[in-house]
């Protein structure tokens, strides 16, 4: 798929990885609406792109009623979608018994069930004009699963199977389908309060920019690519191994340090 000159939604647009994906898509061409809760951060950002004229569109997509309403309330104030990017997101470690209930529906809600609406709600549309394509932004905790991240990483491993499973459904249309799994970013989102907290990746590990998952979902949408990893480091040969032995994958998830760095998060969160 072409980007320069389709029209695209991305959610999450007024935190650091969400307007550097929105630089990223602007520059390559696309004419963006840029959805979020801050409506300053996101009015700044409209005014730095390049391009035509960004429409804004405040919504808390943790709330199903505004995550229903928000394709339709788009497509009328700035017409058809081509590209959908949901990229709005939460997470909230702790030990998972003591968080609370209603941060595990904000998760579920937010995370997996807000992309699945507005994933529903545009395909039709798509389908219908012969073009489109939708970028689910999950994280390498949804293909490895690390301590204290219960639901963090079920909504993101959630939004890896559904991107297969949509792939699989459409294959034949001309409608694509990609997932982006960050690792640890920064400049942006989880890791960046994670570091202000003094907790750090480590050489194993590895660390990913903005810069890089924004790249990354410009590749995606161009080169239909089912699913892309961020992160400077190789992960696919250790998830790889982790595929085939599930009690390897525990081991190697110990020894590289990741358990170890959610449960200090989660300790000082719960201090």
């Amino acid at each position: 798929m072409q980007l320069q000159g389709i029209k695209g939604l991305l959610t999450g647009a007024a935190g650091g990885l969400g307007q550097e994906m929105a630089r990223g898509l602007a520059g390559q061409g696309v004419a963006l609406v840029l959805s979020g809760r801050d409506e300053a951060a996101l009015n700044a950002l409209r005014d730095s792109l390049p391009g035509s004229v960004h429409l804004v569109i405040t919504a808390d997509l943790s709330s199903r009623d505004e995550a229903k309403a928000l394709i339709p309330l788009v497509e009328a104030e700035a017409g058809p979608l081509d590209l959908l990017v949901n990229n709005a997101g939460i997470e909230t470690g702790g030990t998972y018994h003591r968080l609370e209930v209603s941060d595990i529906e904000r998760m579920v809600d937010l995370n997996l069930l807000a992309p699945m609406l507005l994933t529903h709600a545009v395909i039709p549309g798509m389908l219908e004009r012969g073009k489109g394509h939708v970028v689910q932004i999950a994280s390498v905790a949804g293909l490895a699963s690390v301590a204290c991240s219960e639901p963090y990483s079920a909504t993101k491993g959630g939004l890896v199977r559904f991107n297969e499973s949509l792939r699989a459904t459409y294959d034949k249309d001309p409608v694509g389908f990609s997932v982006v799994c960050p690792g640890f970013t920064e400049g942006g989102g989880m890791y960046t309060r994670m570091e202000a907290e003094g907790h750090k990746s480590n050489p194993m590990l590895g660390t990913s920019t903005i810069e890089d998952v924004s790249a990354k979902v410009v590749k995606a949408i161009t080169g239909d690519k089912p699913l892309l990893i961020s992160n400077n480091r190789p992960l696919r040969p250790i998830l790889a191994m982790g595929a085939l032995s599930p009690g390897l994958s525990s081991i190697l998830m110990e020894r590289s340090g990741a358990n170890q760095i959610f449960r200090d998060v989660a300790a000082d969160r719960e201090k």
